[in-house]
């Protein structure tokens, strides 16, 4: 008997925890323009952790073109200027040409 409502009780909890998933749904991040201009200001600031920048520029932004494209120039910027370890993420030029995308950021519309 205690085997039988073992196994309702394992059926019941595995059958809510199901509902509970689905209902829920798959949990997603989107990067938006808010959140793109933070970290750049970080990153202009020399206080963007190695971990935050690698974050960005390794997830693709598909839902916006602009952001994606201000993604993509980072990676560039990454590719020629990168300095990690020195407790700075880029070199000055990398630095600049950080802030000279904020700029062009922060001068857009939503």
């Amino acid at each position: 008997m205690t085997f039988f409502l073992t196994l309702l009780m394992t059926f019941l909890f595995v059958l809510v925890a199901i509902l509970v998933f689905v209902r829920i749904g798959t949990p997603f991040y989107q990067l938006q323009k808010h959140n793109v201009e933070a970290l750049l200001r970080l990153v202009a600031s020399g206080e963007a952790s190695d971990n935050d920048w690698q974050v960005f520029l390794g997830v693709p932004i598909r839902h916006n073109e602009r952001l994606e494209d201000i993604r993509l120039q980072c990676c560039d910027i990454h590719e020629r200027e990168y300095i990690g370890g020195s407790g700075r993420l880029l070199t000055d030029k990398g630095m600049q040409e950080v802030r000279q995308l904020l700029q062009q950021l922060e001068g857009e519309e939503t």
